[in-house]
Formats: C-alpha cells, sequence, structure tokens
C-alpha cells in the first residue's frame, strides 16, 4: 500500500515533458523577431532607387510642373488685363495711349493669344529660352510684335510644362486666332500646316509664301416691278459670282462676306526649311507659331509649324528686341550644365546613403531617414536637367 502511494505521489510531482517554462517560451518568441529579414543585394537595391528618382523626373515634368505652370498663366493673365484696361482708358483720354519707347523684358507678357478650334487661350511672353517657355509660349525676339506689321513668331512646348502647343498639329486651314494686345484685337487666318526639318542655313532670310485670305462676296438683288394680271408681283436675280471686295465695303452696303484662302502649295510639306527663313521677314503681315514635331524631349530639328495670315491692318510696331543665338526655342540652355552636375552628384550620394544606411538598420527606418533628401535631389535633379531641352519640348 505504501509503495502504491509513493508511485502515485512521484508522478504528481514529476514534471511533465510537454509544459515549457514561460522563461523558456519568452526567449523562444525574442528569438524569432530577431530573425534576420531577407534584404534585397546592392545592385537590386541601387537599380530600384534609380527607377524611382526617374519616376520622380517624370512626375516632375508632367505632372507637378504643370500645375505650376497653370498658376503663373493665371497671375500673367490677371497682370496684363490690368495693362489692356488701362490702355483702354488711356484711348478714351485726351493725351490717348502710351507708346512704349523701350522693347518689353524678357519674360514679361507681350499679348494673350486665344485659339477657338483648340480651346486655347494663354498669355504669350517675350522671350524663347527654356527657362522663359515653362511659364508659356514664347515670342521669338528680332520678329515682330504680335498684332503688328510683319512676321510675328511665337514658340510654346508640346508635351513638357503644360504641353500648351501639343495639338498645334490638328490646326486646320481657314481655323481662326485671336491675338490681343494693349493695342487692341488682331485676327489672323490659318493658311499653311505643316512639319519641317529646320536647318541652320544662313540663307534665305525672307519667310515663306504662303496663301493669302481672299475676302468674297454674295449678294442677292430684288427688283420689283409693276403688278399685272398674271404676272408675279416681283422678279428676283439670281446671286451674283462671288468677287473679290474690301470687308469694310461690303458691311457697310449690308452683304454677306465670307474669307477664303486661295490654294497653294504648301512650304511645310516636310522637306527642309532654314530656321533664318522661318523667323524671316514677310511681305504679308502674319502670325508663325511653332513647336516640336516629336514627343521626345531631346528633338531639336524636327518642327511643327502653323502659319495664318493677318485679316485686316496691323497696328503701329513697337520697339522690340534683336535676334539671339540662345533665343531661337530650339535650344536648351548649355549654361545650366554646372548645376546639373552638382545636383545629379547629390542625388547619387543620397542613393548610396541610402543603400549603406537600408544595410545596417532596418529597412523601416532607412526609408524614413532617406525618402525626404532623395525626393527633394531628385526634384531639382529634375528641374535643372529640363533647362538643357529644348525650349520647345
Amino acid at each position: 500500500m505504501t509503495s502504491v502511494l509513493h508511485r502515485m505521489e512521484s508522478k504528481k510531482t514529476a514534471p511533465s515533458a510537454d509544459l515549457v517554462e514561460p522563461d523558456q517560451q519568452i526567449e523562444a518568441e525574442l528569438e524569432e523577431t530577431d530573425a534576420p529579414v531577407q534584404q534585397l543585394s546592392t545592385g537590386p537595391l541601387v537599380a530600384l532607387w534609380c527607377v524611382i528618382a526617374v519616376v520622380i523626373f517624370g512626375l516632375v515634368l508632367y505632372v507637378i510642373e504643370p500645375l505650376f505652370q497653370e498658376r503663373d498663366q493665371g497671375m500673367l493673365l490677371d497682370s496684363y488685363r490690368t495693362s489692356i484696361d488701362k490702355a483702354a482708358n488711356q484711348a478714351t483720354g485726351l493725351q490717348g495711349v502710351e507708346v512704349p519707347t523701350v522693347a518689353p523684358a524678357f519674360g514679361s507678357p507681350v499679348s494673350v493669344l486665344e485659339i477657338g478650334s483648340l480651346g486655347l487661350q494663354t498669355v504669350v511672353v517675350e522671350g524663347v529660352d527654356s527657362a522663359t517657355t515653362r511659364v508659356g509660349p514664347g515670342h521669338v525676339p528680332g520678329t515682330a510684335a504680335p498684332g503688328q506689321p510683319g512676321n510675328s513668331v511665337i514658340v510654346g512646348r508640346r508635351t513638357m510644362f503644360g504641353g500648351t502647343f501639343g495639338d498645334l498639329s490638328s490646326m486646320r486651314i481657314g481655323d481662326e486666332i485671336i491675338v490681343t494686345t494693349t493695342q487692341g484685337q488682331t485676327l489672323y487666318q490659318v493658311t499653311d500646316v505643316g512639319g519641317s526639318e529646320l536647318t541652320p542655313d544662313a540663307n534665305p532670310i525672307t519667310a515663306p509664301v504662303v496663301a493669302a485670305p481672299t475676302t468674297t462676296t454674295t449678294s442677292t438683288t430684288t427688283t420689283t416691278v409693276p403688278a399685272v394680271e398674271g404676272a408675279a408681283p416681283t422678279e428676283t436675280v439670281p446671286p451674283a459670282a462671288e468677287v473679290p471686295v474690301d470687308a469694310a465695303v461690303a458691311e457697310a452696303t449690308g452683304e454677306s462676306t465670307t474669307t477664303t484662302v486661295a490654294p497653294v502649295e504648301s512650304s511645310l510639306n516636310g522637306g527642309k526649311l532654314p530656321l533664318n527663313s522661318l523667323y524671316g521677314t514677310s511681305t504679308d503681315d502674319r502670325l508663325t507659331l511653332v513647336t516640336s514635331a516629336s514627343a521626345f524631349p531631346w528633338n531639336s530639328a524636327e518642327a511643327e509649324v502653323v502659319v495664318a495670315v493677318m485679316i485686316g491692318k496691323p497696328f503701329a510696331p513697337t520697339p522690340q528686341n534683336g535676334r539671339m543665338a540662345d533665343q531661337t526655342g530650339n535650344t536648351g540652355d548649355t549654361t545650366a550644365w554646372p548645376i546639373v552636375l552638382l545636383s545629379v552628384i547629390f542625388l547619387a550620394a543620397t542613393i548610396a546613403g541610402t543603400v549603406l544606411l537600408y544595410r545596417r538598420s532596418s529597412p523601416r527606418v532607412a526609408y524614413l531617414l532617406t525618402v525626404p533628401p532623395l525626393v527633394v535631389f531628385a526634384i531639382l535633379a529634375a528641374e535643372s536637367f529640363s533647362r538643357l531641352l529644348p525650349a520647345w519640348a
């Protein structure tokens, strides 16, 4: 009996093999928590951050910058409307409108461009370097001012910074363009649309010939004769043939007018065209719109061009800036190289620091500490790099 009781007590006091001490369980959980997390090797990690930097480049140039461009355009429009209202008030005064005596400053607004077929209204600024066209289309220095005699050339971007002239190729002959300046409004009609490869040839220096709009009128004459038995009270003469007339005369006589464009061989048929010719002097008063013909931002030769001839009389010419080698619209800012190299070095250093920190600490800590500077330096690199690209990109 005693032996049986002794065996029963031994079973009760003997530790079970399936039970684990609490301290041992905590230690096991800590060992599982401290287990090393699988990390990317250095090569794929560097490639990943480079891809992220490129994505940031694209977001800055094609998503974020258009928002700033739209803001700048709104501010320019408000400012230029004030100048237009001031000129309108001066026109009704005794002293008349104040005539500018100096050329417009680079970056200042010179006109408001409206293209109904594209649903476009934008402020045109003076100058066509890569920094100026970020704000909006630029007027090429050395060409006639919008609304004034001669060939007025405006260059705008195709895709980057809002891509104001991105739909320029969809314009058609006969489309109308309205230009508003402090002198008043001017109507242009498109007479030629197409692409050309721009060349650096010095000659010719005159603009290519384009078709000229022709105003015609159609009149209907009604003659009343005495009523006789069995005869109609009036007799209508069929419409006369369309003949060229002056628009003002037609309007004074109450006749309907139609503006058409006579057929002529296009000078923008995809061939080569000297830049000096495109920006050269013209015998007519025209507006030339230019942008890149390629979606690739580094294109500097293929151009999409729209030529529109003025309907009516031009305003008196005012002082303009002269032609400059860096103000052609199809070149970038070569002086930006030092800034670009410096920003790229900082970006590369940031990526290297990110990889190093990723190796020596947890991924979460590495991301929190390195993502903000990486984004900042990527934005700075994108901003500076865009200055190297052609101003019409």
